[in-house]
């Protein structure tokens, strides 16, 4: 894998893994709540993930895209679903950067610093890196993704070597459509302005990597979080079992998990807002935006909203399925 492929692959994952992989929270909504039947929704997942990732990738690659919009406009036959499917994109990653805000508030309340204050903080480094646009995106997450990682496996591989508790049997499928539904809209925007790394290797290279990677931490989680689902953030409660005194540790992989997630929301959102104009002005209305949804509280919001917006963002699912058929059925004829 070249180094601009392992780089897509991790800015893949960066905008993936944020706060639903490092907190465990929706992976326990959406498939540790099913007991055993949730690992049939976490292969389910995990094959999506990597069908997606070379299929955005390829239409990046293939066409004239350099936004998640112009992404859009290939994928999707109509203009007026374009235009409604931008409209939720948007939602997703306001919302996003609101969750993420809620998540690095709730760390940072565990050092005891305010809630609120907490926020104000996790954002402001938002900011920070961001200062220089989408090279300090991809180079976060280059540095972020392969520590997150380490620390998810490590950390999970001690729980699952415990006893866990049993959840109940039930279909995941839908949940796991959902799931991915959302997922995709994050990853389509951090994808879709990565042009100019993008060759015709690293198109399967960086997809499949990138979402045989997000597959394996979400089975980790999913089987280490069994006994601690009633906690906000499930992966917080194993680091103060397993790690005592230094769970510190992965409380700072933990900021950098959801921080990854955060810059990816908050630069897409900022981006296409701006236009290619006024970037800074746009990225802080947007971090201004997510402060105050953040107050709402990080299970709260996931709880809630996560389900809500993948079942709106499933569009774009059905829409990434038409341009694969019709690309298979082009060079049949």
């Amino acid at each position: 894998m070249s180094k601009d492929s392992f780089a897509v692959a991790m800015t893949y994952c960066g905008a993936v893994i944020g706060a639903g992989f490092a907190t465990g929270r929706e992976v326990v909504d959406f498939f540790t709540a099913f007991g055993p039947g949730g690992l049939a929704g976490v292969v389910l997942a995990a094959v999506m993930f990597s069908w997606i990732g070379v299929v955005i990738l390829d239409v990046t690659h293939s066409n004239p895209v350099y936004s998640y919009i112009e992404l859009l406009q290939v994928v999707l036959p109509w203009k007026w679903v374009v235009r409604l499917t931008d409209i939720m994109f948007m939602a997703t990653l306001w919302t996003g950067v609101g969750v993420m805000a809620a998540a690095g508030g709730t760390v940072l309340k565990g050092w005891g610093i305010p809630y609120m204050l907490g926020c104000a903080l996790f954002l402001a480094c938002c900011l920070l890196l961001l200062r220089t646009g989408g090279t300090g995106f991809v180079k976060a997450n280059c540095w972020l993704v392969p520590a997150l990682a380490i620390a998810i496996v490590i950390l999970c591989l001690i729980q699952i070597s415990a006893p866990a508790a049993a959840g109940f049997m039930d279909s995941p499928v839908s949940s796991a459509l959902l799931y991915v539904s959302f997922n995709i809209a994050i990853a389509g925007v951090a994808l879709s302005t990565l042009k100019d790394r993008l060759d015709k290797p690293g198109v399967i290279w960086s997809g499949i990597g990138g979402g045989l990677l997000i597959g394996l931490l979400l089975l980790v989680i999913y089987r280490a979080t069994g006994g601690v689902m009633d906690y906000e953030i499930p992966l917080l409660r194993l680091a103060e079992i397993w790690l005592g005194k230094y769970q510190w540790i992965y409380a700072f992989a933990l900021l950098a998990a959801v921080l990854t997630t955060a810059l990816a929301n908050l630069h897409g959102f900022a981006s296409r807002v701006a236009g290619g104009k006024k970037y800074w002005p746009s990225l802080i209305g947007t971090a201004s935006g997510g402060f105050l949804l953040a107050q709402r509280g990080f299970a709260s919001l996931v709880a809630i909203l996560y389900p809500l917006l993948g079942l709106c963002n499933i569009v774009l699912l059905a829409g990434l399925c038409y341009y694969s058929l019709n690309k298979i059925f082009r060079k049949r004829k």
